[in-house]
């Protein structure tokens, strides 16, 4: 294997809670991770340290989610924590960072107790949404994830790395130029050549560029989060408006891969869907979440020049130059009106975009 690129990461953890987060002063600021990354863990609890502010440390594997899902009965998995309920009260960020070393450790648990952790997490999520509680979500490269993708774990690490320190504020300009015209629109089209013709409306839905900083601007305008990579412009459609097919390249869910998926909307509802692999589960994922888990919850598209291709790992798939995602669910956080245990992101590669029968993005290139 050829050398891999260099990561500093205490500059990653230095960026993250000065730039991405912007610390301050005497917050309390919740970090999690894994075994495996919790280096990087450590130093952003020091960053945050050094603001003078107060962070709260949280460790979990894949073993322990692996356990605790197969081992307790799902009425106690669908309990609700209170007391973090009540910690919330005290936490002024959330910072994350994905503590799967390997999911394909987690590919056969029960759906159904699946959902009843999620059920028992939705208080929790509803408050950081009600109190506009920061968050970031970092996922992290592993050979484990590599071989899982099928892709070379060089290659993979790379890819990420190099996402994760692109151009900042050469991102945020390429994003404004993108959200214009959707922010001064409201029929969107989307079309493929794989099948994609699916029409929604936008309205006047604030259009959000995810550009790695939750500024004051992103805080007035009522999104308080990114993820990491970031490199995407967002909104919540209006619930109700989507209509027609998309097709959705590849997807994973904890460790299995779902491929080819067709999906059919009436009145912003997920009305039909196959999938060319593990189509079963795909419906039962949607079986098992609660609330608005059918209506389409957001348009994405993907301007990280430095993600180069799809592999699986929503996180990085979702910021592809050129991709599109629509997800179902949960889009209260960023202005919509779904109220559900699910968001799940679906990534479409190479469409054409227009808004208002303007095209902005023709077979995966931006036209503005």
């Amino acid at each position: 294997m050829d050398k891999m690129i260099d990561v500093n990461l205490e500059e990653i953890a230095d960026k993250i809670v000065n730039k991405c987060v912007r610390v301050e002063e005497d917050e309390v600021i919740m970090v999690s991770g894994g075994i495996h990354n919790f280096e990087l863990v450590e130093n952003i609890a020091v960053n945050i340290k050094k603001k003078g502010a107060f962070p709260v440390i949280k460790a979990s594997t894949e073993r322990l989610q692996k356990k605790m899902t197969e081992e307790v009965d799902k009425d106690i998995l669908g309990k609700t924590p209170e007391h973090m309920l009540r910690w919330m009260d005290d936490i002024d960020g959330n910072i994350g960072i994905d503590s799967q070393k390997d999911p394909r450790v987690l590919q056969q648990l029960p759906e159904d107790k699946i959902g009843a952790q999620r059920k028992a997490r939705k208080p929790i999520q509803d408050k950081l949404t009600e109190e506009k509680i920061r968050w970031t979500g970092m996922g992290y490269p592993t050979e484990e994830k590599a071989e899982m993708y099928g892709i070379d774990y060089e290659e993979f690490w790379d890819m990420f790395w190099k996402a994760m320190n692109v151009d900042y504020d050469a991102l945020m300009k390429k994003g404004q130029k993108i959200a214009k015209p959707l922010q001064e629109g409201d029929e969107v089209h989307i079309t493929s050549e794989k099948g994609t013709d699916l029409k929604f409306s936008i309205g006047d839905r604030n259009i959000i560029v995810d550009d790695g900083i939750i500024s004051e601007k992103d805080i007035e305008d009522g999104f308080v989060g990114n993820n990491l990579p970031c490199g995407e412009v967002f909104c919540a459609p209006l619930e109700d408006s989507a209509n027609g097919k998309a097709y959705f390249d590849v997807a994973f869910y904890r460790g299995n891969e779902i491929r080819g998926i067709e999906a059919n909307f009436k009145d912003g509802k997920l009305v039909e869907a196959t999938a060319e692999k593990n189509e079963e589960l795909f419906h039962e994922v949607i079986e098992n979440a609660q609330g608005d888990k059918k209506h389409i919850g957001e348009l994405g598209i993907g301007i990280n020049p430095e993600v180069h291709k799809a592999i699986g790992y929503t996180i990085t798939d979702e910021k592809i130059m050129g991709s599109i995602h629509i997800a179902l669910g949960e889009n209260r956080m960023f202005g919509g009106q779904n109220e559900s245990t699910l968001h799940w992101d679906l990534v479409m590669l190479d469409p054409s975009l227009e808004v208002n029968g303007k095209k902005i993005m023709d077979n995966g290139d931006h036209l503005v």
